[in-house]
Parts: structure tokens; sequence; C-alpha cells
């Protein structure tokens, strides 16, 4: 019982993540600073300490170097595609309405995959303060993924930042 009512309110707050990020990505988007260098931040953090993760399983660089090519390439796909609007003294942008169906569809199969797997990931970490790390360092799917969304948000977002602080020197 405990398990399904977590289950749910995590696919709930998913669920509503998904439904906001899907809401913003259909039409223009302030840049907001704030937001792009914390997100910049937190993904190079956690894209760091999943690297060093890796060393429990020197296979699992692989795994990282395809996803960071695959992330690169996203990445320069929506930099070709994205369009800007200065409007009210701010400017906006909108990306390629596929390239945020893509980066999506990846975070929301994977997320899913996740939660259908808890159970085991709780059975394994039982005891083993370690074992949550090795687990996801070992997972190809999951290291490929997040480092194509980490190489994505990391790129496109200094794009972001610098395309807006090139801009305000234009006023």
């Amino acid at each position: 019982m405990q398990f399904s009512f977590y289950s749910l309110n995590l696919l709930v707050a998913v669920c509503f993540i998904v439904f906001l990020r899907l809401k913003r990505a259909l039409g223009f988007q302030p840049i907001q600073q704030v937001r792009i260098v914390i997100r910049m931040f937190l993904f190079s953090i956690l894209t760091a300490l999943l690297l060093t993760m890796s060393a429990f399983n020197p296979l699992a660089y692989l795994y990282d170097t395809v996803g960071i090519i695959v992330g690169l390439l996203l990445t320069v796909y929506a930099l070709r595609h994205i369009s800007f609007e200065y409007r009210d003294g701010t400017l906006y942008y909108r990306t390629h309405l596929w390239v945020e169906l893509a980066i999506l569809s990846i975070f929301s199969f994977r997320l899913f995959n996740r939660i259908m797997n808890l159970k085991f990931l709780q059975a394994l970490t039982e005891g083993h303060s370690s074992a949550w790390g090795e687990f996801f360092s070992e997972d190809p799917a999951t290291m490929i993924c997040f480092f194509v969304l980490a190489v994505y948000y990391i790129g496109f977002s200094f794009f972001i930042l610098k395309k807006q602080i090139n801009h305000a020197g234009y006023d």
C-alpha cells in the first residue's frame, strides 16, 4: 500500500512536470538567467558525479560517451532551429518542437522504466549504501539517457545565456 501511494504521487508529479514542459515547448518563453544558471549548475554537478561513479564499471564510460555524442548532436540540431523574438524589453526563445518532444520522450520513458524497477532497487540497496551508484552506473540505458539530457541542457542553456548577454549589450 505504501509503495503504491508514493508511486502514484510520483507519477502525478511527473505527469504535471511533463505537462508544464510541453506547454512551455509550444510557445515562446522568456530567457530567465537564474533558471538557466541553476539548470546548468545542477546538470554539471550530476554529470560529474555520474562520471565518477562510472569508475565502478569502466565499461560505463562507453555508455557515457554515446550519451555525450548524441546529446551534442541534439544540441547542434536544436541550436540551428531555434527562434528568437524580442518583446517588451525581454528576449524570448522557442526551441524546435521535435527536439523538445524527443527530450520529453527520453525523459518520460526512462523515468517510467525506473519507477517500474523501483522495488528491485529498494531490495538491492537494503544494507548497501554504495549499491545505488553502482546500480545506475551499470545500467546502459539510464546512463545514455542521462548524458543525452545533461549535455543537451548544459549546451543549450549555455547558448541561450550567451545570446541573452550578447543581446543585452546591444540595448
